[in-house]
């Protein structure tokens, strides 16, 4: 059974600087919601569980403080946009900073305190303005005139699914179809036109897309049909996904040049080698942060490697696998797949690089989400159905074990990539800090099996 989590709530004023508190003349409080505990990243549950307990319409600007998800109870704090609806609860009203005579205490006073000063000098970062006031209706208009642009499509509402400093997500139903749609920060920038061009040279692997505006990283994408591959216990259905991923990394060879022409970044091998470096160090000292959750085993283990691990990336270097795209998060939760077709979607982390070094990602999320397919037959056939488009670059006998050579390093880059993620990031997120030592252990079983 999920685990509940308290949803405390900062409810801004649509106008005014004022936020909704609850209770009577004696005891103020943040108003806050029960719902089961689901990602981080998700917030329609938040804005269900609001609009049912208080009656109001909102959406979630942003997350401010998440508790530590293995302390009972889990604690969440979200500021959230109030769009409307019918006040029902007793007690709710508006204070304002310069509140006289109120009755907040505790830890509901600190936070009211702090958002407060915050909001006075706050600014936007990266690009992230689906944090904004007013950034959920113009971009609703958006989708709407989209739509309307491509067949005079009628939008029946928006919902919000997700809300995170990596993208805003949004659910537009039409009487049709239904529709997604991704804005994505300043860093990421990329995704948007990087997924209209690989819609156009393989719409068979990608999302239909509807409508791009690079400017300010909008996408909007007709829902696919077909079920998340976390999901899927059949194991042809996870093979065809392999295969259907690396027939796209095979057609994409030749055109590397135009999707850096579009803006992926590089990940290269010989600066993988380099970054090795670092972790080697980290690991040789005790306490440190960067490969936090090993035990002093694991950690020598892993100091151990880094010479191995830096030849592996010379000698994968060799074979002269061409660069292609790589998709940089490719948890099985980004496939759509049915018994005719294989989708995959979130191109965030896409990137140019050697084709192998994506598959850390899709083997943990086998063992995660179905772990009674994670056998070594099981992965034998993922790593045959993954590189049987590639035999028609490289020589059948070599991909094996240039393969073997690239699995490890897979891990490690998995492990890397994450190891950058912001601290404010993992503080809203703390089931981030397991990936880095769970991608090294995976890496470690490689190395040595």
């Amino acid at each position: 059974m999920a685990a509940s989590v308290e949803q405390r709530l900062i409810i801004r004023h649509p106008s005014d600087p004022a936020i909704l508190v609850i209770g009577d003349s004696a005891v103020l409080r943040l108003p806050s919601v029960i719902a089961d505990d689901r990602h981080t990243a998700e917030v329609d549950h938040i804005n269900t569980a609001v609009r049912e307990r208080f009656g109001l319409v909102t959406t979630v600007l942003r997350s401010l403080d998440h508790s530590d998800a293995n302390q009972e109870p889990i604690v969440r704090l979200h500021e959230l946009e109030l769009h409307g609806g019918q006040p029902r609860a007793v007690g709710l009203r508006w204070y304002e900073r310069q509140s006289q005579g109120s009755s907040v205490t505790g830890d509901d006073a600190r936070v009211i305190g702090d958002w407060f000063a915050e909001a006075r000098r706050r600014s936007i970062a990266d690009g992230r303005e689906w944090e904004e006031p007013g950034w959920f209706d113009r971009a609703r208009a958006w989708i709407e005139r989209s739509l309307r642009d491509v067949g005079g499509v009628a939008l029946r509402e928006v919902v919000q699914l997700r809300a995170w400093p990596s993208s805003s997500v949004l659910l537009a139903r039409t009487a049709r179809a239904d529709f997604y749609f991704k804005a994505l920060p300043y860093s990421l920038r990329h995704e948007p036109v990087v997924t209209a061009y690989l819609a156009e040279t393989a719409p068979r692997t990608i999302a239909p897309i509807v409508a791009v505006e690079p400017e300010r990283r909008w996408l909007l994408m007709r829902a696919c049909a077909g079920v998340n591959l976390e999901e899927v216990a059949e194991p042809s259905l996870w093979e065809r996904s392999a295969t259907a991923y690396a027939r796209l990394q095979v057609a994409c060879v030749a055109r590397a040049g135009t999707l850096r022409a579009l803006g992926c970044p590089e990940r290269r091998l010989d600066a993988l080698a380099e970054a090795l470096a670092s972790l080697g160090s980290a690991a040789a000292v005790p306490g440190s942060t960067a490969v936090d959750g090993l035990s002093p085993a694991e950690r020598e283990r892993l100091c151990l490697a880094v010479p191995s691990l830096r030849r592996r990336c010379h000698e994968l270097n060799a074979y002269g696998i061409p660069p292609t795209i790589e998709h940089g998060d490719l948890w099985p939760g980004n496939f759509l797949v049915d018994q005719v077709s294989c989708v995959i979607i979130d191109w965030e982390e896409v990137a140019i690089g050697h084709p192998f070094l994506s598959l850390a990602h899709f083997l943990t999320g086998l063992s995660i989400y179905q772990p009674t397919l994670s056998t070594p037959d099981m992965g034998q056939r993922l790593q045959r159905a993954y590189l049987e488009p590639f035999s028609s670059i490289v020589p059948r006998e070599r991909l094996s074990a240039a393969l073997r050579l690239a699995l490890p390093l897979s891990f490690i880059d998995m492990a890397l990539r994450y190891q950058r993620q912001r601290p404010s990031v993992v503080r809203l997120h703390p089931w981030m800090r397991d990936l880095v030592p769970q991608a090294l252990r995976q890496a470690l079983a490689e190395i040595e099996s």
